[in-house]
């Protein structure tokens, strides 16, 4: 990884998940893919082991960027957010200015998820999950 981000740049480079049903559960719960049961593990497996897809949340491809490959905060946000909605052409998505959409995560010190806000409202947050809807 850190190859390429060094070969292209962050404004080359999209962080991605193919995060399944089971992406953000605990190790051992089960979901269901496709009309089929997985279960959670170190990647998301078929009952007979086979790996049917990733369990990787972005918050933990977020923490991957800065503490696996020692990217800067704002190079691994332009990688998970700026990048990838630019390359969708979404205009007004992935960055932080004047009159773009308002949807952002708030990190805790450890990169997990403490609030979300989509259009400028708080849909949640971690220390008030019912008070924030």
């Amino acid at each position: 990884m850190r190859a390429a981000i060094a070969a292209k740049g962050p404004g080359l480079v999209m962080a991605i998940t193919d995060g399944t049903a089971g992406a953000g559960l605990p190790a051992g719960t089960h979901a269901r893919l496709g009309g089929r049961t997985i279960t959670v593990r170190d990647v998301a497996r078929l009952d007979d082991g086979t790996m049917a897809g990733s369990v990787l949340t972005m918050d933990r491809a977020f923490a991957t960027l800065v503490a696996g490959c020692l990217v800067s905060l704002p190079d691994a946000a332009r990688m998970c957010a700026t990048t990838p909605a630019r390359e969708l052409g979404l205009v007004g998505h992935g960055v932080i200015a004047a009159g773009a959409v308002a949807d952002l995560v708030v990190l805790s010190p450890t990169y997990h998820v403490v609030q979300t806000w989509i259009a400028g409202r708080r849909v949640w947050d971690a220390g008030r999950p019912e008070e924030a809807a």
